[in-house]
């Protein structure tokens, strides 16, 4: 019996049907038609605070594929909530798909690695962040709603975390939330979780080092086991501003546990609203951190985990080539990938199964061994046309990139919203304002809501208990949330008291560039090419997604690499149907009527056609070795002038 196997999973454009005979035509489009939709990316401006290497984690270029396939429902790990006000895969960038990226920790121990603490191994889905050793990576965000602490909803908090491997010192997590009770009056409420000691401790307090906080703390001997563990934290206030925390543990076994809930009752926290959210990881890793408000406490598997809610539809080599900042961005989010895939040398297709998968610059490096399928003269194999080009030699490769690391920040651009008369905001209800941006203008975060002493400060939003400019400010009664779509920036405000309030204003804060990234060049040649074939230069423009000098030196070589003894290429390679041959398979060539090879190839381009009820695959492959030199064996070769003759007049 015969396999069924895939060949195309796609959308169909179009069809046709002929009269008078049982011929229809489909045409159709693969994956790549569900990411038509507009791209869109966060723009954070952070990094223009500071020229430390720290920025240079902002993002990558898997992070924006990773961001751009989310948006089209095509997963690599648990999506955001429905209801999420804060969400970080952590796929290779520091910087949130929803929420604004506030600081990242100096104390890192990777700042000095040739490479960034992304990490495909040992990590619970796609990639993760590895924590620092001797001191903890601190990443602080400000979410795009910012909720009061007096309300009836909770807020659930949540990582996923891998501990395996060999740590060098205690693994630990910690989420810290910052709730703004007045001006310049601070409430942290927090939560450690030590996987070495099996340890959780919550805190509640106005000192920002929890250890100074009233506290109250856990045992769970299962933390110590090394593994994957999602770890969710679920916060709710009572009306006199005393926290409840109650941590729910799901390991390697599924079943989610809740431990007892913590009051914290000794310093209740005054009217207002949350700040910012910090997640820290010690020598471990640390993967989709958000918090979400729900009105009730998650239970079940699916509630707590997103178990069973989503499907992973796609694989993402490993996050290379640091960025600070995310470029603007135009056409559609395939456009977009295409242009990155190109940029950073990469390869992003979609297989049989409808599986989108992404693959490095470093994919062809690696001579393989051994092949996927082989492909022989005696049964498969039908033509084949083997060249060898100079013109595909490139013994003398430019990169040009775009050099960020002195980019910093030339100002404030503030944002206004000022209404011509109040705004009435009923209890339970919202309103909704909308301020224009430039495209190209960065990102503002959601503003803080004002207190008295800082009425007209830059990132405030003024909400007062009358219609009067002369009525008292209100904190802690209004939930502000900020969302950027285009040019438009959306303010929201919802009214969680009991009472009317009124909108008066508000200022956004947004960075501007001091000055302009340097357009900079790295080249890499190789001389005993350049003896044989001469100087061949190829210069490759890599636009804004390659931002410092390691990059650029990393490309610069794997083009050098590349071009300057090119591999054979075989062309027209026809053969009987096989669907099981994907993009960047290796084959083996078994050719012993005609060109007498054998040898191994990469996949690297596949065409099917039918005719009169035929059906042909034509494939194209580039060889996993270079035939190195021109021997030239028996031959001397002739000098680039005729010898002797007389010189040019």
């Amino acid at each position: 019996m015969g396999t069924s196997l895939d060949a195309f999973r796609g959308t169909v454009r179009s069809r046709s049907a002929q009269s008078g005979t049982d011929l229809v035509q489909l045409s159709a489009l693969d994956g790549a038609e569900r990411l038509r939709q507009p791209a869109a990316l966060p723009r954070p401006d952070g990094a223009l605070t500071s020229t430390e290497a720290i920025w240079d984690l902002v993002a990558s270029p898997v992070w924006v594929v990773d961001h751009l396939l989310r948006g089209a429902g095509i997963h690599t790990a648990p999506p955001p909530r429905p209801t999420s006000i804060l969400y970080a895969s952590l796929h290779g960038g520091a910087v949130p798909g929803i929420g604004y990226l506030e600081s990242l920790s100096r104390g890192l121990d990777f700042v000095t690695e040739p490479a960034p603490p992304w990490r495909k191994a040992d990590v619970p889905f796609e990639s993760a962040l590895q924590g620092g050793i001797s001191a903890p990576t601190k990443l602080t965000y400000i979410p795009e709603v910012l909720p009061v602490n007096r309300q009836t909803d909770g807020l659930w908090f949540e990582f996923w975390a891998n501990t395996m491997g060999k740590p060098e010192s205690d693994q630990v997590a910690q989420i810290q939330t910052e709730w703004r009770v007045g001006a310049g009056v601070s409430h942290y409420v927090a939560m450690d979780v030590n996987f070495t000691t099996g340890k959780l401790t919550a805190s509640s307090g106005t000192n920002s080092d929890p250890t100074k906080n009233q506290s109250v703390g856990w045992t769970w001997p299962t933390l110590t086991t090394p593994g994957t563990f999602h770890f969710g934290l679920w916060l709710t206030w009572s009306a006199a501003g005393v926290p409840t925390l109650s941590p729910v543990i799901t390991a390697s076994d599924n079943i989610p546990r809740s431990l007892n809930p913590g009051v914290l009752a000794a310093v209740p926290a005054a009217a207002g609203a949350l700040s910012s959210v910090s997640f820290c990881v010690q020598s471990m890793r640390m993967e989709c951190v958000q918090a979400s408000q729900i009105p009730t406490k998650p239970a079940s598997l699916a509630d707590v985990t997103q178990a069973g809610t989503w499907q992973r539809t796609a694989s993402l080599d490993t996050p290379l080539f640091p960025m600070r900042n995310i470029p603007a961005v135009s056409g559609s989010a395939w456009d977009v990938i295409t242009e990155i895939a190109r940029a950073t040398l990469a390869t992003a297709e979609f297989d049989s199964d409808g599986f989108f998968r992404w693959r490095n610059h470093t994919r062809w490096t690696a001579v393989p061994t051994t092949a996927n399928l082989d492909v022989r003269s005696t049964r498969e194999l039908g033509s084949l046309t083997v060249t060898e080009e100079i013109d595909a030699c490139r013994n003398y490769c430019t990169v040009k990139w775009s050099n960020w690391s002195r980019v910093t920040a030339g100002g404030v651009d503030p944002i206004r919203d000022t209404p011509d008369t109040s705004v009435a905001i009923a209890t339970g209800t919202a309103v909704t304002r909308s301020v224009l941006l430039d495209e190209d203008q960065y990102d503002p975060r959601t503003p803080k809501t004002a207190g008295p002493s800082d009425v007209g400060s830059p990132n405030r939003i003024v909400i007062r208990s009358g219609p009067a400019a002369s009525s008292g400010v209100v904190a802690g009664a209004v939930e502000v949330g900020v969302r950027r779509s285009g040019s438009t920036v959306t303010i929201t405000m919802r009214n969680r008291s009991a009472s009317t309030v009124y909108y008066h204003g508000a200022s956004l804060i947004v960075l501007v560039r001091g000055r302009d990234p340097v357009p900079s060049l790295w080249s890499a040649w190789n001389t005993t090419s350049q003896r044989y074939y001469g100087v061949q230069v190829y210069e490759h423009d890599a636009k804004s997604w390659i931002q410092n000098t390691p990059s650029g030196s990393a490309l610069a070589v794997a083009l050098r690499d590349a071009g300057a003894f090119p591999p054979p290429l075989m062309q027209s390679v026809e053969i009987l149907p096989d669907p099981r041959i994907e993009l960047g398979d290796v084959v083996r060539v078994l050719d012993s009527t005609g060109a007498q090879l054998d040898t191994l190839a990469w996949v690297i381009g596949i065409r099917v056609a039918g005719s009169d009820g035929s059906i042909t695959q034509t494939l194209t492959l580039r060889g996993t070795r270079t035939n190195g030199v021109p021997a030239d064996t028996g031959l001397t070769s002739d000098p680039p002038t005729r010898p002797n003759a007389p010189p040019p007049t």
